[in-house]
């Protein structure tokens, strides 16, 4: 019995060692095929990262080609502006995902046209949208009616140049007389400046109902509005300006009911408007005839001064005839008295 299991015993124990010695080959097995697996997926990543498609083709990048660059946003930019910045900026040759795009949107941005630009990078194959966000322009400058605008004034002061002239359709801007030159010197536009104008635009129209035509502003103190039916002589935009602007609601109606043509409608004090005929002159108050010529102020329309006068030479005949009579009465009175 003792010799039976003894060899019993041998037996299982050299199973249970095949059994260990298989699942030890095993285990080898399986950590070098994951040591293949893992040099595997190196290796392929390595020779994924180095395909082209991860790589912006220059050539491609230079010529715009829209496979590779697409452009949006720009209503005022031209194309070839934003591409001859991109040829000056010195991209990296490297992956897609690695490209600092920093100097090229610093580089668009130098475009008098472009607020802000945002460019997107995409993968696989690797291309750029270039987005941009342009300034409004509000005005477009000109020396003269006749005369072509020769650059265009936005929102917040900055001048566009002629180079980005015609604007699109899409964009109104009303044309604003300047000759661009103040007490010899080029005349500065700033924010706080270009919104003044914008403002008492918008009040204008607002109260007229009518859209502003253009803006003479080549002497400041002396400014002219033109309306759609009337030239307004507005004066100097000063702090007055919405007050005065507010009578052109009343006025319109009463110039339009005046026989004869309306030269301009004068709103340049905020206590005193009249209308100007072609061909009248001004009439001023006796009592400001000693002030200056730029303080002289009419006191009536003009429209209705024909009419006035009229009145005033009718009146003026019964007061002629009175006097006389009561000169009669004052001779005849003192001939009775030396009598």
């Amino acid at each position: 019995m003792g010799l039976l299991y003894q060899k019993r015993r041998l037996k299982v124990n050299k199973i249970k060692r095949q059994i260990a010695a298989t699942r030890a080959n095993l285990q080898r097995i399986r950590i070098l095929l994951s040591l293949i697996m893992i040099i595997a997926i190196c290796y392929g990543g390595i020779k994924i990262l180095k395909l082209p498609q991860w790589y912006l083709n220059s050539e491609k990048l230079s010529a715009a080609d829209p496979s590779v660059i697409k452009i949006q946003g720009n209503v005022i930019t031209p194309d070839y502006k934003i591409i001859n910045m991109i040829r000056q900026t010195q991209l990296p040759y490297t992956q897609i995902f690695r490209l600092n795009t920093k100097e090229l949107e610093n580089n668009i941005s130098q475009l008098q046209p472009v607020k802000k630009v945002y460019v997107r990078r995409f993968w696989f194959p690797a291309r750029l949208t270039i987005a941009l966000d342009e300034r409004t322009p509000v005005f477009l400058l000109a020396p003269n009616l006749e005369s072509e605008p020769n650059s265009a004034l936005c929102s917040d002061g900055t001048l566009i140049d002629h180079d980005y002239l015609p604007l699109n359709p899409s964009i109104k801007a009303k044309k604003l007389l300047t000759y661009g030159v103040r007490d010899g010197f080029d005349e500065v536009w700033d924010k706080k400046r270009v919104e003044e104008i914008i403002k008492l635009v918008k009040a204008i129209e607002a109260y007229s109902g009518q859209e502003v035509q253009y803006i003479d502003l080549r002497n400041n103190s002396d400014v002219y509005v033109m309306l759609k039916e009337y030239l307004v002589r507005f004066g100097e935009i000063n702090d007055t300006a919405m007050k005065r602007a507010k009578w052109i609601a009343s006025i319109l109606p009463q110039a339009r009911s005046v026989e004869g043509k309306i030269k301009y409608i004068d709103l340049r004090w905020d206590d005193s408007q009249y209308f100007r005929l072609e061909g009248a002159k001004e009439i001023k108050n006796e009592k400001n005839q000693k002030q200056k010529p730029q303080e002289m102020k009419p006191e009536v329309q003009q429209a209705p001064l024909k009419q006035e006068k009229i009145q005033e030479q009718k009146q003026e005949k019964p007061q002629e005839q009175k006097t006389q009579h009561q000169e009669q009465q004052t001779h005849t009175h003192g001939d009775e008295i030396l009598d």
